[in-house]
């Protein structure tokens, strides 16, 4: 008996070890070190921030530099690399607080900088380097509303203020247009109104009670605004001044407003009357 329960016993001990064996070991997946990845499209000065948090340290590795792949509107594109910073410079507002990050201009300098025409999305991915060893995530936004912006403005310099009518029951008047094109990338079904503020530089005054004075893209022609053509992106005015007008120097200042209480950036014109 004292035989077979000692051989019962190895066997019991030999399949233990036989079982423990096979078990397999089961790596632990790292994740990624970069996260919080961000961005913004700061329209008022045409520039791009790009943010992300970035670990110090992976797989056993230390962290060297971090870049942004810029490719804009298309995910195709070759990509602008740009570094991205952690010193609280180029944009970055904490130093050393891990998140790296980068203002910069949406202009000529990019071989990827994003049209006014641009409604969609715009892709880039962070890069991390540890070691030699590259670490990157691709990331994908969406553009959002993008603000209306103002082309070329017509206002005569000056205008002759008429002179008085003999009679008084009849003022005399001197009408002009002016126009205004703007543009927008959601559409021009997006702009709710273009319109101008005036001062008198002389008098320090708003005029017209600070109120706007709409311009429109309606088509009415000489029996309404002025305007030529409803739809193509020229707002026009026909202004009416009396005799009675004051002289002298005016700011009128141009703005458009889209349906998201997004405003372009405003132009002002100069006119004289005299």
């Amino acid at each position: 008996m004292t035989g077979y329960k000692s051989r019962f016993n190895v066997s019991i001990a030999f399949a233990f070890l036989m079982m423990c064996g096979c078990e397999e070991s089961i790596p632990i997946a790292e994740s990624t070190p970069i996260s919080d990845v961000d961005f913004s499209f700061l329209q008022a000065s045409n520039k791009l921030f790009v943010s992300a948090t970035v670990s110090s340290g992976y797989q056993g590795g230390s962290l060297d530099s971090v870049m942004v792949l810029w490719k804009g509107i298309r995910a195709t594109n070759t990509g602008d690399t740009l570094r991205l910073f952690d010193d609280g410079t180029q944009g970055d507002i904490l130093s050393k607080d891990q998140m790296f990050s980068r203002k910069f201009n949406n202009d000529g300098g990019l071989k990827n900088a994003i049209p006014t025409t641009a409604k969609d999305s715009i892709f880039f991915s962070i890069l991390s380097l540890y070691g030699g060893k590259k670490q990157t995530v691709a990331s994908i936004f969406v553009l959002g509303n993008i603000r209306p912006k103002l082309g070329s403005i017509f206002v005569p310099d000056t205008v002759t203020r008429p002179t008085a009518n003999p009679d008084p029951n009849i003022t005399n008047t001197v009408k002009f247009s002016v126009t205004a094109s703007v543009s927008d990338p959601n559409g021009l079904e997006d702009i709710q109104r273009v319109f101008f503020r005036t001062y008198h530089v002389g008098l320090d005054s708003m005029m017209n009670g600070g109120n706007p004075i709409l311009l429109y893209d309606d088509g009415s022609g000489a029996e309404g605004s002025g305007d030529l053509q409803k739809g193509d992106g020229t707002y026009t005015v026909t202004i009416s001044m009396t005799e009675n007008a004051t002289t002298g120097t005016y700011y009128w200042t141009f703005e458009a407003q889209d349906f998201s209480n997004a405003y372009s950036d405003s132009v002002k014109k100069v006119l004289v009357v005299q």
